[in-house]
């Protein structure tokens, strides 16, 4: 039997490779952490943040009907085009973490990277804003915490000159396919490095959602009814799987999510059509889990100690017995910047106020050391 070696004694022609294989900043402040030549076998600077990458415009020039409608600028039809043609759209990632006192402990906090950048926010936040301070205190140090990836979420900016239309939700699979999903209920795709988007479905289909499941992405339209996008080697195609769930009124809209690794469909209730508009009310919620034996999906009516949490770029669900500031049979969503919870025991509405959250996590997390989170390098 061979002898154990010291992590310290590793040769460098095996730590380099390791290093460099890193593709997340947190990653790789762990791995310059463990000790002295760990830290000298790969610099900071060696390490090239993917994100955020260039992405087709997902709103290409209008034609001249629409052009007119533009005429209140004072410009001509070039100038529109020119205006239309600046537009940089860029695909960011944001990757959420579960962060614990030490890596025995049962409970930690949900908190967010995005860009590879050591922006540790409020998870609850829809964007970052350069403005916003951090949830933790100068003085935290890392290593004494355990980190565990949740799941990663992608966003697009769109930085256009004259007003465009929204998007509803993008997921990025495979590192390659990315889907989009417009607030008008539009499916597009496009892969990386492409030059333009591809329209999905037939005319007329509306969807809500989309989501990476069980390695492969499903989409869901307004009637509840779930399609798999079956992904072969030039060509994309529609395949409806199960049964449609939920109101198919336009004052609902339907989420994805996984929990404990089962598939739900999150109705949300609201008072007014919203496809179009700025505003639509939250009235309520109904959630439905896929049947395991066929194509059904059944109601709900108890989440036990899971939290579901729905955000623009993602939705997910947490324990309350692993998370801190969490409680359990509740959905919590945002609403006109507002964070609110809905109990599913009593189909109440709350607002959440995170916080006196945000306080009781910077005195958990206060260290000893004088050490900075972000190693300075």
């Amino acid at each position: 039997m061979s002898e154990s070696v010291e992590c310290s004694e590793l040769p460098s022609e095996l730590l380099v490779p390791i290093g460099k294989g890193l593709d997340t900043r947190i990653e790789i402040l762990r791995f310059r952490g463990v000790c002295k030549s760990w830290r000298s076998a790969i610099s900071c600077s060696d390490f090239i943040p993917r994100f955020p990458l260039k992405f087709p415009n997902p709103f290409p020039p209008p034609r001249l009907r629409r052009r007119r409608s533009l005429d209140w600028l004072a410009i001509s039809h070039d100038e529109v085009d020119h205006l239309h043609q600046q537009p940089i759209c860029l695909l960011h990632e944001t990757i959420l973490y579960r962060l614990t006192p030490s890596a025995s402990s049962d409970k930690g906090w949900l908190i967010k990277v995005e860009d590879c950048k050591m922006h540790l926010l409020d998870p609850h936040r829809e964007r970052y804003e350069s403005e916003s301070p951090s949830i933790l205190p100068n003085n935290f140090v890392l290593l004494d915490y355990g980190t565990v990836e949740l799941t990663r979420a992608h966003t697009l900016e769109i930085q256009s000159l004259i007003p465009i239309g929204r998007v509803n939700k993008v997921v990025m699979f495979n590192d390659c396919h990315v889907f989009v999903v417009y607030r008008d209920g539009k499916l597009c795709h496009a892969k990386c490095g492409d030059e333009s988007l591809t329209c999905l479905g037939e005319m007329g289909l509306e969807f809500d959602d989309v989501i990476v499941y069980e390695g492969q992405v499903y989409v869901v339209d307004r009637f509840g009814i779930c399609w798999w996008i079956k992904i072969n080697d030039s060509t994309l195609d529609l395949v409806k799987l199960w049964n449609p769930c939920g109101s198919d009124c336009r004052k609902t809209q339907k989420h994805l999510l996984e929990s404990d690794g089962t598939i739900y469909i999150v109705d949300r209730q609201l008072d007014r059509e919203w496809r179009g508009r700025h505003y639509a009310c939250v009235v309520g919620f109904k959630v439905y889990k896929k049947n395991e034996c066929g194509g059904e999906w059944v109601l709900e009516e108890s989440l036990g100690d899971r939290a579901f949490i729905l955000r623009s770029d993602c939705s997910l669900s947490v324990s309350t017995r692993e998370f801190f500031g969490y409680e359990g049979n509740c959905i919590y969503f945002t609403q006109q910047n507002q964070i609110h919870v809905f109990n599913l025991e009593n189909n109440s509405i709350t607002n959440a106020d995170l916080n006196e959250d945000k306080v009781y996590i910077q005195t958990a997390l206060k260290g000893n050391s004088s050490n900075p989170l972000f190693d300075n390098c």
